[in-house]
């Protein structure tokens, strides 16, 4: 006899059934099913120069232009930014927020945290900015310096907690299997009662990024299966009850239209083509 079903498939289902889409990606056309092509909410590049070197980021393997992605007269919000580290331009950063709320759009803010203070969040507060999301997936410095290059980690955890007494803030976290699942554990732990909501993603890397990943003792036969994400989830928000715990809202909507069985069994290529913006190119209006 065949079995296709098992406790781990109604738990899977349970826990997708019971996971809420995430503030920043309401309003994106990528948790509607119904749209054919759907793309990701307008953002503004700024710069494609960061700070850190993680050893699974794209933004170095493209080069994009600053200027606005995307149709901002149709959008409901939109996002600073997807390349590089746009507080290495803060008053760019600032002119942007004014400049899209005056268009009555809501704004989220991208960092990887290391340059943030409690004056520039309560700037960017007094202008409107709607949410910030916090690039963090360790809880040790050692962990953090293998996947950043540098040692940020207790800078960027402090400044989690004060982003979270003005902004609405979602940390975003790599979850790496084998490596950091203690990490994201201890993680929600500590910032259970600060941050609003914590993203996971699923690491998705380069061929570009393959022997970074390699050397920094990851190993590459243990990624990929969608399962692994979600009981890790569910643990996270176990951790953590006053804090959302959930994935991307695109991925979601897409495994929610799936059966136990499949969710036990689906896995993805963790290896991707580096993406393109395929959204509409303006130049900056400043």
């Amino acid at each position: 006899m065949i079995i296709l079903r098992n406790e781990v498939c109604n738990k899977l289902e349970n826990i997708v059934k019971n996971l809420k889409f995430v503030k920043h990606c309401v309003g994106c056309e990528g948790i509607n099913l119904e749209i054919e092509n759907p793309q990701h909410h307008p953002s503004i590049e700024l710069t494609q120069k960061c700070n850190l070197n993680c050893i699974y980021c794209y933004s170095r393997l493209k080069n994009v232009k600053r200027g606005i992605y995307g149709n901002l007269e149709e959008a409901e919000a939109v996002t600073i930014s997807q390349y590089g580290e746009p507080l290495l331009d803060l008053d760019g950063v600032k002119k942007a927020v004014e400049f899209c709320k005056d268009l009555g759009l809501r704004v989220d803010l991208q960092t990887n945290g290391t340059l943030l203070n409690e004056e520039i969040i309560k700037e960017l507060k007094d202008l409107r900015l709607d949410l910030i999301m916090i690039s963090l997936s360790s809880f040790s410095n050692e962990k953090y310096k293998l996947l950043t290059g540098k040692d940020y980690f207790y800078k960027v955890l402090n400044n989690i907690k004060i982003a979270s007494k003005y902004l609405h803030t979602i940390v975003r976290a790599i979850y790496i299997p084998g490596f950091n699942d203690n990490e994201l554990l201890n993680l929600v732990k500590e910032l259970n009662g600060y941050a609003d909501e914590i993203m996971v993603h699923q690491i998705i890397s380069y061929r570009e990024n393959e022997n970074l990943l390699k050397n920094a003792g990851i190993d590459l036969n243990n990624l990929g299966r969608i399962r692994d994400l979600l009981l890790m989830v569910d643990k996270m928000q176990k951790n953590a009850p006053k804090i959302n715990v959930t994935i991307k809202g695109c991925l979601l909507a897409q495994l929610k239209e799936m059966d136990g069985f499949i969710l036990n069994n689906i896995t993805y290529d963790v290896f991707s083509e580096v993406p393109d913006i395929k959204r509409e190119y303006k130049p900056l209006p400043w």
